[in-house]
């Protein structure tokens, strides 16, 4: 995308080549092409765009959430909300996002409230 807000071509391009690759393509590279496809077609593309921000949000290669996990969900929860609502999946996309992310800010919270345990497991 250019400064303009404008979504050029060699970006579409590059994202539809992504797509159809005969290859295995990476969470993280069908996230970035469903982002810029989602810009020019939203209809087709946003639903694909929040499993995919879903999906990156849980490192399926290293078996754990990602780093960026909320950020990920959040952004998940956003294109959800950007569907038509009068689009059938709106409404189960949306309740799963939602749901996912509310899922890693309760074990956020969790982490952060743990007790710490001294050498002998006391608190």
């Amino acid at each position: 995308m250019n400064l303009s807000g404008k979504v050029d071509q060699d970006d579409i391009v590059r994202a539809r080549t992504v797509l159809l690759a005969s290859g295995r393509r990476t969470p993280r590279e069908e996230v970035d092409a469903y982002r810029v496809l989602a810009q020019v077609s939203p209809v087709s593309y946003l639903p694909r765009l929040v499993k995919a921000l879903q999906r990156l949000s849980y490192d399926t290669s290293a078996g754990e959430r990602h780093a960026a996990c909320l950020a990920l969900r959040e952004e998940a929860v956003a294109a959800a909300r950007a569907i038509d609502p009068a689009e059938p999946p709106r409404g189960d996309l949306l309740y799963e996002a939602l749901d996912s992310c509310q899922r890693e800010l309760y074990t956020l919270r969790c982490v952060v409230t743990a007790p710490a345990h001294d050498s002998r497991g006391r608190s």
